[in-house]
């Protein structure tokens, strides 16, 4: 018996994850992208490989279509235990040809639903030449050495052959097509789609293809792929399992908050709902997400709903998408689904004859969410034995089973969670929770696990904040840039373990603010963002404080005392100012003086305020840099306790939040970012408000029923 260590690494992550223009894409491409490694993995584990990195139980390594299945990350880590005389390279060849295989069975399942709507819908000539194209295998081996001591430096050199191996890749011809679009996913490869402006209505509604957009074989069985072909029976027409939209995560407080309001706005709700379950046209679905409506929430807007029967009117034009297939049924079901969502969301007047509830427009605002975990490679290089990694990987697999029941618990939907990789999409109201959780579970389960210096591994968790009509491509970009943030710090010592907020508004500047976690209760960023954000709820702070907090920093941008340049500057302005005054005082140049003033007191007052200019506007010593500090915290605390409360139990309350939330704020960036934190909670707020749901339509329940 030979034994070696074996890695395996498969891609590509570009065409299966980042390549996405709808939320389906994205979850389907990564869960594709797993059961791909999964099968790889299975492979070697049955013939004779044991599995270090994934750890899974061998029934978790079943490869499943089920869209909740574990996920494992795309780089396989394994101990070979062959017979002698076998090669390595043979069983490497059986895990590529058992993830090609999985790959065909999914993609052979979306084409043959495909030609079961509608036939000669896909070119199969570029579709077979792209089929056998796509996957990416790099892999390397290394005998596995006897003493225990050696595993790691074995280890070392393994991943160092891989990346060489990555380094050295393989390019085939370019089998370019004239005159064929490019998929507008990525623009790499050329559309497989022959016939998109024939499409039948079915197969146009189910791939909700907007106008001129083209799929490769990737992008087309990640938009009509869940099934794999030897699961399909003859003839089958499948029901493509769901996942939420963007403008379904963002409106979901605004629902919940439906809810809240009492039995006659759900009985409106459950209204739309069923008008959207009898007809499958109008809405895609959910899935096993958001059971109080699980359907897409472009139909709770009335302007999407508007655009869907504008499209119909346009119905000459097959160029406008998928909005263009709707029938006459469709748009009487959508006319009435606007009269009920104008019921929820506007204000009644005398003369309605039906009950109007006040709950204003839906939220179309959300969050995405990227976390990664810190000092993983370190901790790594400091287990010994193959075992020891298996309980490290056992432990990071145990974290992405909680990760995706946390994202679902705070109402989010989960699109990836392997390792130490979370990507998952959440309501505004619930991501700083959700959050924070991610953060302690990792923590939790990992704190047995140090690197050389002592320290255990940490989660740094990015979120970025968008419009739900920005292209996910654009806001998947800023999601990874705030995990980034997150992990970058002002120094070494600042540097991982973060939190970063970006909030991308539709019009004006990004808000970005980063911080290292803190333990609860320490007043952490995200306890603040959510310390804000409920005292706007309360009415505790003025609309207009993070704009004129925003003012009072400019007032103390000069104040600079960090900067001997500045300091001499500055000295040099107080010297010039205080001798003009000593000047003007000396010359008795002062006119205009009330009668009831001389000129000699009005000398002597110059005197005295030049020479306390002098002797104390100077910033070179600690003592004024605290006195400065101390103002700029007494400014801003000013400034927040200016809106008064309707009680004196409020407004205490508020006086000691702001100053347990002010600590710290002592200069120009601590004032500026506070400012940016207010702005940025007032966006939470808004979500937070219709999650409670709205007073109007309970006063107006139980006014009429006294």
């Amino acid at each position: 018996m030979t034994s070696y260590l074996y890695v395996l690494s498969i891609g590509p992550v570009q065409d299966f994850i980042a390549a996405a223009r709808r939320t389906r894409d994205l979850w389907f491409g990564s869960n594709l992208l797993s059961e791909i490694s999964k099968a790889a993995a299975k492979k070697i584990d049955e013939e004779g490989g044991h599995l270090i990195f994934p750890n899974l139980e061998k029934e978790k390594l079943v490869t499943s279509s089920y869209p909740d299945s574990s996920n494992v990350a795309n780089i396989i880590l394994a101990e070979l235990n062959l017979p002698n005389g076998k090669d390595p390279a043979d069983l490497n060849e059986q895990a590529k040809a058992a993830a090609q295989g999985e790959w065909e069975k999914y993609a052979k399942g979306a084409k043959i639903l495909a030609k079961n709507l509608s036939e000669g819908f896909v070119d199969e000539n570029i579709w077979n030449e792209q089929i056998n194209d796509v996957l990416e295998f790099y892999s390397a081996w290394v005998p596995m050495p006897q003493k225990k001591e050696d595993y790691q430096k074995a280890r070392k050199r393994l991943m160092g052959l891989l990346a060489g191996r990555k380094s050295t890749r393989n390019f085939l011809q370019a089998k370019g097509h004239a005159f064929i679009p490019k998929s507008s996913l990525d623009g790499a490869r050329e559309s497989v789609i022959l016939k998109d402006d024939e499409l039948p209505k079915e197969l146009a509604l189910k791939m909700r293809l907007q106008a001129g957009e083209q799929l490769c074989a990737v992008g087309l069985t990640k938009r009509l792929g869940g099934k794999r072909a030897d699961e399909m029976a003859e003839g089958e027409k499948t029901v493509l399992e769901a996942f939420p939209s963007v403008v379904r995560v963002a409106m979901d407080p605004w629902i919940r908050g439906v809810k809240q309001s009492g039995d006659e706005t759900m009985m409106v709700l459950d209204n739309i709902k069923r008008i959207c379950k009898s007809n499958g046209n109008i809405a895609s679905g959910t899935g096993e997400h958001y059971p109080d409506f699980p359907f897409d929430g472009q139909v709770l807007h009335l302007s999407r709903i508007t655009s869907m029967i504008k499209a119909y009117e346009e119905v000459h034009n097959r160029k406008k998408g998928w909005n263009v297939y709707l029938s006459e049924p469709d748009i009487k079901d959508l006319a009435a689904i606007r009269n009920l969502v104008l019921r929820l969301q506007k204000k009644g007047d005398e003369k309605s004859k039906e009950k109007f509830f006040g709950l204003g427009e839906p939220e179309r605002y959300y969050a995405i969410l990227v976390a990664d975990g810190d000092r993983m490679g370190k901790v790594i290089s400091t287990r010994e034995t193959p075992e020891e990694h298996r309980f490290f990987s056992a432990r990071l697999a145990r974290f992405a089973e909680i990760a995706r029941k946390v994202v679902e618990k705070h109402n989010g939907c989960m699109v990836y969670s392997g390792g130490d990789d979370v990507l998952a999409f959440l309501p505004l109201d619930t991501c700083l929770y959700a959050a924070r959780r991610l953060h302690y579970a990792f923590g939790t389960l990992l704190s047995n696990f140090q690197d050389d210096n002592g320290k255990s591994p940490t989660l740094s968790v990015g979120i970025a904040i968008g419009h739900s009509m920005e292209p996910l491509e654009d806001l998947l970009k800023f999601g990874r840039d705030a995990e980034k943030a997150a992990k970058a710090g002002k120094s070494i010592i600042d540097e991982r373990d973060g939190l970063a907020v970006h909030l991308y508004p539709r019009s004006g500047t990004p808000i970005k603010i980063r911080e290292k976690w803190r333990p609860k209760g320490k007043a952490g960023l995200d306890e603040r963002l959510l310390a804000w954000a409920e005292m706007h709820c309360n009415d505790e702070l003025p609309d207009s404080a993070a704009y004129d907090m925003h003012e009072l920093a400019e007032d103390y941008k000069e104040w600079d005392v960090s900067s001997e340049e500045k300091k001499k500057e500055r000295r040099d302005l107080i010297d010039a100012y205080t001798k003009q005054l000593f000047k003007f005082a000396e010359m008795h140049c002062i006119d205009d003086l009330p009668d009831d003033v001389s000129r000699e007191n009005a000398v002597r007052d110059v005197r005295e305020l030049a020479e306390y200019c002098y002797k104390n506007w100077g910033v070179s010593s600690e003592e004024k840099k605290k006195e400065l500090e101390h103002l700029i915290a007494a400014d801003a605390a000013r400034l927040l306790k200016r809106k008064k409360s309707s009680s004196k139990s409020k407004e205490d309350l508020k006086k000691d939040k702001i100053e347990r939330l002010l600590m710290g704020v002592d200069s120009y960036e601590t004032v500026s970012r506070l400012a940016n934190e207010i702005i940025l909670a007032r966006r939470l707020a808004n979500t937070m408000r219709q999650a409670k749901g709205n007073t109007y339509a309970k006063s107006q329940i139980l006014e009429e029923a006294s």
